[in-house]
């Protein structure tokens, strides 16, 4: 297959879970087959075009710049947005002209058998256009601001929830223009169809390199309890306050010399409020996982909004490392309480669990062994690449959705918008 990827960044640095499983499936997917990989380009992201290049990818992108979340321009952005557009602010930021234009050339080109749009914020830039499309939907996109908008003050609820129906409404009907849409839980191909009547969900695995999560190869004691995730993903700095605030208080009363690691990129101003105190440590941007993850006794996924499923807890899992996990963090993961993890809700049962797999080494190590021994033998990487290929497959033989009358025309959904 000749494949045009469309994609709104680089996959590297590969430092948020939709990069990190996109990567799992272009990596091998640039290995089979001949595969553009087509994005915008940050300046600062200059340094990875190396790095993407070594996948075997032909690499197309189109120049950007990003206004900080804090500046006048994104918050003009922002308010205009709100009074002015029917699309959700997110959508709408990842709309580019030139970037769309880029890609109608190359598909116009005609040289191409597939084209694959990831994330659904991404598909403004090909809507509408004539060619077979997958579209890669690592979550049920309106369901995270429905989560979120219900854990704030009221204006807050007020504004998420309008996001919310702006994204139900875009993502419903952005579905329908492709010819398959990939989830990545059974869960979210409930929901896609439930909610969306798309009848061409297919599913994938969530998949974790094993070739480079390993556990380490001495026996090194294990201390304290780590958090892994982008922390300027709204449900992982919920998830990771609420954890202090609660859990982690109960935590450090009974065990004063446990200590928390949190690691992620850009953590923001309530957070590192937190620097220092209460055996808190907060590393920032990584360049590297696998030592606090080999490090800790405990990985810790506190969620409670957010969607798809947590790439976190395969990674903790293929170091060797326990997990203990809200039933929202591990949702869409075939993951069995008491075997491969503890999942627990409320501060002190999360709180009793943690303490459990800090007080008894043979729980670690049972819990430990039964999750590695999952993800080596059921979710390597090469495997869901190749439920991902037979996808792209099918989305190409399938000629239902392109029928007249069943295919979204670009205009209905504002593809050119206002962009930043």
């Amino acid at each position: 297959m000749k494949i045009l990827f469309l994609q709104k960044r680089l996959l590297f640095p590969p430092n948020t879970g939709g990069k990190i499983r996109t990567l799992n499936v272009v990596r091998h997917l640039a290995e089979w087959h001949d595969l553009t990989y087509v994005c915008n380009l940050l300046p600062e992201e200059q340094r990875f075009l190396p790095e993407m290049r070594s996948l075997g990818v032909e690499l197309k992108t189109v120049g950007w710049t990003e206004a900080s979340r804090r500046s006048f321009q994104f918050l003009w952005f922002a308010l205009r947005n709100l009074l002015f557009s029917p699309l959700p602010l997110n959508v709408q930021k990842d709309q580019d002209s030139r970037l769309r234009s880029l890609v109608q050339d190359e598909v116009e080109s005609g040289q191409y058998d597939l084209l694959i749009c990831d994330f659904v914020q991404t598909a403004g830039n090909c809507i509408g256009l004539k060619i077979p499309k997958l579209l890669f939907q690592h979550n049920v996109e309106a369901e995270i601001f429905e989560r979120l908008a219900d854990r704030g003050g009221p204006l807050w609820r007020l504004y998420l929830s309008m996001q919310a129906g702006r994204m139900r409404q875009f993502e419903g009907a952005a579905g329908k223009d492709f010819n398959g849409v990939v989830a990545v839980s059974e869960r979210d191909k409930m929901r896609f169809e439930t909610e969306y009547s798309w009848r061409h969900v297919r599913l994938i695995d969530t998949a974790v390199d094993t070739n480079y999560f390993q556990p380490p190869p001495d026996a090194s004691p294990r201390a304290g309890v780590v958090f892994v995730g982008s922390m300027d993903w709204p449900p992982n700095v919920d998830g990771v306050l609420s954890f202090i605030s609660g859990s982690w208080q109960r935590i450090r009363a009974d065990r004063p010399d446990v200590s928390l690691t949190i690691v992620g990129r850009n953590p923001p101003a309530s957070l590192l409020h937190h620097q220092g105190r209460d055996g808190i440590r907060i590393t920032g941007t990584v360049d590297d996982i696998r030592p606090y993850l080999s490090a800790s006794a405990v990985a810790v996924v506190p969620l409670h909004s957010g969607g798809g499923t947590r790439l976190k807890i395969f990674e903790s899992m293929a170091m060797g490392c326990p997990v203990v996990s809200t039933e929202l963090g591990a949702e869409g993961l075939p993951l069995q309480d008491g075997e491969h993890l503890l999942i627990r809700d409320g501060d002190q049962p999360f709180a009793d669990a943690v303490l459990n797999v800090l007080a008894d080494p043979d729980c670690a190590r049972r819990l430990a062994r039964s999750a590695l021994a999952l993800v080596q033998t059921k979710y390597s990487s090469m495997a869901v690449a190749r439920q991902f290929e037979q996808h792209c497959r099918e989305a190409i033989a399938d000629s239902t959705l392109n029928q007249p009358g069943n295919r979204v025309e670009s205009g209905s959904l504002d593809p050119t918008a206002t962009e930043m």
